[in-house]
């Protein structure tokens, strides 16, 4: 995992940026764009808070040096994205927007589990006595 910052360096605050916009910007392209309902300011800054802080734990997490952790669960949230924009296409009787969040966020959390699951095992490898 060369690509990523070092632990505790300044460079994560901007990576926590950069994933916050992107993540809007997702939802963005979800709700107002591929399914088409109308532009609300309240949703926007919805969108915007929840990128935040989702961005927020993640990166803090990977500044503390939780590198593992970082990663699977930003692959839970890539997956979680897939899964909910092709939710967008399906016939649900407008469930779908509902439907898609949902999957986003099992996917998102069920990755920051296998993350918190894959660093605890990574300490306890680590701190295990050499014979």
């Amino acid at each position: 995992m060369k690509f990523l910052p070092a632990t505790k360096s300044n460079r994560w605050f901007i990576w926590m940026a950069v994933y916050g916009v992107f993540l809007w910007l997702l939802f963005i392209l979800h709700r107002f764009v591929m399914m088409a309902h109308s532009l609300e300011a309240t949703l926007l800054l919805r969108f915007a808070l929840f990128s935040i802080i989702l961005s927020g734990i993640v990166n803090a997490l990977g500044w503390f040096g939780a590198r593992l952790l970082w990663l699977i669960t930003t692959t839970g949230i890539i997956i979680g994205s897939v899964i909910m924009l092709s939710y967008t296409y399906r016939e649900m009787s407008g469930w779908e927007d509902l439907a898609g969040f949902l999957a986003f966020f099992f996917f998102t959390c069920g990755g920051f589990a296998l993350g918190l699951l894959a660093e605890g095992i990574r300490l306890l490898v680590k701190q295990w006595p050499k014979a």
